[in-house]
């Protein structure tokens, strides 16, 4: 992508180009530093401002063990936050590109499948999401390595992508050649579920907006007769816009505690960063303090 936007810019386009590579230090050093030079000497040859960010070694793993994450969390929440910042201190009007393709984007799905998503989280990757484009999510990986290749563009080679205690890496290396072998139309089946869930995922926010206002500041409220007059769907996605209100999400609350609390089958449950009561005739969201745990709940054992 690099190489295409300097090749647009050389043609006539008028806008300025600069780089941002990140060492999430959690790879081998001589493989950082050897990424971290690849990419200065490329952007030197191709006259491409650059800028390499490093965070400190054990800090990702840190964050994912207090916030309750994987690494790839971790490591995606370091790297936006990193990519904002720098956009911020050089303008309004800067755009960040990222080169997510459509494989990328139908491995997230699945993803999300296998771990439950609700609608807004089986939704198709977005193009464009404020200041954040992604302009490949129309191509494959292989159309990018054929252009590299056509283009005599040298790249590297990621070795943690081979490390199959991700689970990304499982589904690319695993479940992708499966499907692929056993279902030869699921790319085109799964994009299409995934448009469709946009749809829904914009409906369900779009009520549950309207008819569920929270109110306050550090801590939100709403009235417990309304939200839970609402359908349960509608209750669980305005949970979600509150928390979303109260922190930047860097966390993945568990829906299966969030339906049961819009079930009306618990009296409080604990979120990881947020907790949520029923008390006073109010619904109420605040950060977490101390440990709490679900209040009012029933357990069946077989």
């Amino acid at each position: 992508m690099l190489a295409a936007l300097a090749a647009i810019r050389d043609r006539g386009a008028v806008f300025n180009l600069c780089c941002i590579h990140i060492n999430h230090g959690i790879r081998p050093s001589e493989e950082n530093r050897g990424d971290a030079e690849f990419v200065s000497d490329f952007c030197e040859k191709n006259r491409i401002e650059c800028y390499v960010k490093s965070i400190p070694p054990g800090k990702i793993a840190s964050f994912a063990a207090r916030k309750g994450s994987g690494i790839e969390a971790g490591a995606r929440f370091f790297r936006r936050r990193t990519l904002f910042r720098q956009a911020a201190r050089l303008g309004s009007e800067t755009r960040i590109l990222t080169a997510h393709t459509r494989d990328d984007m139908l491995e997230t799905a699945l993803i999300r499948v296998l771990r439950g998503a609700g609608p807004a989280g089986l939704a198709a990757m977005p193009v464009n999401r404020g200041r954040l484009l992604r302009p490949l999510l129309s191509v494959s990986r292989a159309d990018v390595l054929a252009y590299l290749k056509e283009k005599k563009i040298p790249w590297r080679e990621d070795s943690s992508n081979k490390d199959e205690k991700f689970l990304r890496n499982r589904i690319r290396r695993r479940l992708v050649p499966f499907l692929n072998e056993s279902f030869p139309s699921w790319k085109n089946g799964l994009s299409e579920a995934a448009h469709t869930q946009s749809l829904v995922s914009a409906f369900i926010a779009g009520e549950a907006h309207s008819r569920i206002c929270w109110e306050g500041k550090g801590v939100l409220s709403t009235g417990e007769g309304n939200f839970f007059s609402q359908p349960q769907i509608i209750r669980e996605e305005a949970l979600f816009l509150g928390i979303d209100r109260l922190v930047k999400r860097t966390f993945a609350p568990k829906r299966s505690v969030i339906r049961r609390f819009c079930a009306g089958l618990t009296a409080s449950a604990d979120l990881g960063l947020i907790r949520v009561r029923r008390e006073g005739g109010k619904i109420s969201l605040s950060p977490a303090g101390e440990p709490c745990f679900e209040k009012g709940f029933s357990l069946l054992i077989k």
